[in-house]
């Protein structure tokens, strides 16, 4: 029960991904970002989360037993899942018009932001690998290492809602 409700409330994280911004100055010294405003690079970094919360989703119902788990169809989910979570990476630069619920942490201390997101892709990963042995006790556990490296970033370089 206690790993559900943490699949499912990571879950709930990553569906409201990266949104709103504070006003703080741009990286390249331009004008401070317009406060509550979201430029395009905030706006492709948002989407990018949110395109892969479906595939999140779906293994979410499998592992809780919303959903009757199909370790094949599991498997094909955590191999998409793998390719659709390093795409939001693509789009964390500093946007001068905004960095919706991103804070200025990520860029003032780029490297531990880097440390979460190393981890959060090696959770990935390893649940890419677990899935494919089919095991459903195991592949709740990969799961839910995942939505705990969600909860630990977003913890600290995310806007509390």
């Amino acid at each position: 029960m206690k790993q559900s409700l943490l699949i499912f409330a990571c879950a709930s994280v990553l569906l409201a991904a990266c949104g709103g911004q504070e006003s703080t100055p741009a990286a390249n010294g331009s004008a401070p970002a317009v406060a509550g405003g979201k430029g395009s690079i905030s706006e492709d970094r948002s989407a990018a989360f949110k395109s892969f919360m479906p595939t999140m989703s779906k293994m979410g119902k499998m592992a809780k037993g919303d959903e009757a788990f199909s370790p094949e169809a599991f498997q094909a989910a955590a191999e998409q899942f793998s390719k659709e979570a390093r795409v939001p990476f693509e789009h964390f630069q500093n946007d001068p018009n905004g960095n919706g619920d991103a804070l200025p942490n990520i860029w003032a201390n780029p490297e531990a932001f880097k440390a979460e997101q190393d981890k959060f892709l090696t959770a990935v990963d390893k649940l890419n690998e677990v899935a494919k042995t089919g095991k459903l006790e195991d592949i709740k556990t990969a799961f839910g290492n995942v939505g705990a490296s969600c909860q630990s970033c977003h913890d600290t370089y995310r806007r509390p809602k």
